[in-house]
């Protein structure tokens, strides 16, 4: 059962790093007090505090880890003996080993193009202009009026759906 506490609320557990701040000792005075009386009343977080205290009493006595003399040399010769991917497209490593962006020779340079508003307007020529374009128009418009008329035709033109039953029910057959 929840302990009700001020305004009728249930107490809550200690979050996993408020326990872990509280071992370690790193809450301030207020809330190391509360936390503190929390863990007195509640099992719980009293038993979450117990292991948290063996983990660690366990860390702080362990040896440092090692690593043998055969893996160190394995990893100390991975520049040498490793083939590395080639640079990607378009970057280089200066001497001094910063990248650099490198400029393609075959392409024009971005911006290098005609002044934007000199060349002629889209539709000024080409099949856009002319009579082409008129009857192109006229095929769209008739086309998109014939279809608000098929969408618009009264209703008593279409044909009756077909009556549901009040009683019937749909049955559902399983396979064993």
């Amino acid at each position: 059962m929840t302990d009700l506490r001020g305004w009728g609320l249930p107490e809550q557990h200690l979050l996993p790093d408020a326990v872990v701040a509280f071992v370690d000792g790193e809450l301030s005075s207020v809330a190391h007090e509360r936390a503190s009386a929390h863990i007195q009343r509640c099992g719980f977080c009293a038993f979450e505090t117990y292991t948290q205290q063996q983990a660690r009493a366990a860390v702080r006595t362990a040896a440092a880890p090692t690593a043998s003399a055969s893996l160190l040399d394995r990893l100390g010769a991975i520049p040498q003996e490793v083939d590395l991917p080639s640079a990607p497209d378009g970057l280089a490593i200066t001497e001094d080993g910063q990248f650099v962006a490198v400029q393609r020779t075959d392409k024009p340079a971005f911006g290098s193009g005609p002044v934007l508003g000199s060349s002629r307007p889209l539709g000024s020529n080409g099949w856009f202009s002319g009579r082409r374009a008129r009857q192109g128009a006229g095929v769209v418009v008739s086309g998109m009026l014939l279809g608000a008329l098929a969408f618009t035709s009264p209703e008593s033109d279409a044909p009756a759906s077909p009556s549901v039953p009040q009683n019937a029910r749909a049955v559902f057959a399983t396979t064993p």
